[in-house]
C-alpha cells in the first residue's frame, strides 16, 4: 500500500490591515475631492469655510491611513524576506531577490486655497488702538517668510500661507464690521501662531468699538474700499434701533417699540421729543419687522 503525506502549506503574512487602511484612505481623499468640487455652488462665507475646514481634516486623515498602510505593507515585505532568506540559506547558497517596499506618492501641492484649521477673534480693551485675530498654526514660527503674506484694505485684510505641509492657505474677510487703518494693520508671526493686527479707526470721541469681526450685512465701500456713507442719515438710525430691538431684553424691546409707535404717530413731534426725524421713511416697514410689539 502506498502512503500519502498531506503536505500543508505555510500561512500568509496578513494582508489585510494594509488593504484596509489603504481603502479608508481612498475614501476619505473621495470625499474631500468630492465636496471641494461641490465649493463652487457655496455662496455663505460661513458655509465655505466649515467646509473647507472638513475637506482639510479628511485630507489630513486619509494621508495619515496612507502612511500607516505603506508601513504595514514595508513590515510585510520585511519579514517576508527574512524569512525566504533563512530558508534558502539552510537548503542552498542562492541569495534572495531584493525586496522593494512600495513608493508613497509625494505630497503636491494643491492649485486651490485650504482654510486654516482655525482662527480667533479678540475684540481688545475699551478704546484699545487694534483688534486682534489669531490663526494657531504649529510650528509656523520657522515657516519660510516669503511665503507668509496679508494685504489690508481700508475694508477687508487677506492672509496667506502658501507651501505649507504641502498645501496653501489662506484667510480672507471682506466685510469686516468695521473699517481698518492700512497703515496701523500689520501681520506678526509667532513660533505657533501668525497673529493679524487691524488698526482701528478713531473719530472724534475715541475708537470704534467692534462687536464682531464680520458686519452682520454686506456693506457698501466707496473706491478707497471705505464703508460708503448713506444719503439719508436716518437710515443708519433705523439700522441701529432694529438691531438694538433684535438683540435686547423684553424691557429694551418694550421701550423702543413705544418709541417707535410714537414717532409713527406722531406723538414725539407734539411732545418736543425726537424732533427733525421725519425722514425716516422706513418706519413702516420696520414696524413690520417688529410685529410681536402688541401695539
Amino acid at each position: 500500500m502506498v502512503q500519502i503525506e498531506v503536505m500543508e502549506e505555510e500561512p500568509k503574512p496578513a494582508v489585510a490591515p494594509a488593504n484596509a487602511a489603504d481603502a479608508r484612505s481612498q475614501e476619505r481623499l473621495d470625499d474631500a475631492d468630492e465636496i471641494e468640487a461641490a465649493l463652487s455652488h457655496v455662496s455663505r462665507t460661513s458655509a465655505r469655510l466649515h467646509l473647507e475646514n472638513l475637506v482639510t481634516k479628511l485630507r489630513k486623515e486619509g494621508k495619515a491611513l496612507q502612511r500607516v498602510a505603506a508601513s504595514k505593507a514595508a513590515a510585510a515585505s520585511g519579514d517576508g524576506a527574512a524569512a525566504a532568506a533563512e530558508g534558502s540559506s539552510s537548503g542552498n547558497d542562492t541569495p534572495a531577490p531584493p525586496v522593494r517596499s512600495p513608493a508613497v506618492a509625494p505630497i503636491l501641492p494643491s492649485n486651490k486655497y485650504q482654510a486654516f484649521p482655525t482662527y480667533l477673534f479678540d475684540a481688545g480693551k475699551y478704546n484699545s488702538p487694534t483688534v486682534s485675530v489669531y490663526v494657531p498654526l504649529d510650528g509656523v514660527g520657522g515657516h519660510d517668510r516669503s511665503k507668509i503674506n496679508c494685504s489690508f484694505t481700508p475694508g477687508s485684510f487677506d492672509l496667506i500661507v502658501t507651501d505649507w505641509e504641502g498645501k496653501d492657505y489662506r484667510l480672507l474677510n471682506d466685510n469686516l464690521e468695521k473699517d481698518i487703518d492700512p497703515e496701523t494693520s500689520k501681520c506678526v508671526v509667532k513660533p505657533n501662531k501668525i497673529i493679524l493686527r487691524l488698526g482701528k479707526i478713531k473719530g472724534e470721541y475715541g475708537y470704534d468699538s467692534w462687536q464682531q469681526l464680520t458686519a452682520k450685512k454686506a456693506k457698501k465701500r466707496d473706491a478707497s474700499g471705505k464703508t460708503a456713507k448713506d444719503d439719508n442719515p436716518a437710515a443708519g438710525i433705523m439700522d441701529l434701533m432694529k438691531d438694538m430691538y433684535d438683540s435686547g431684553d423684553d424691557n429694551m424691546r418694550k421701550m423702543i417699540g413705544e418709541t417707535m409707535y410714537k414717532q409713527k404717530t406722531g406723538q414725539l413731534d407734539r411732545d418736543g421729543g425726537m424732533g427733525g426725524m421725519g425722514g425716516m421713511g422706513g418706519m413702516d416697514d420696520m414696524m413690520g419687522d417688529m410685529g410681536g410689539m402688541g401695539m
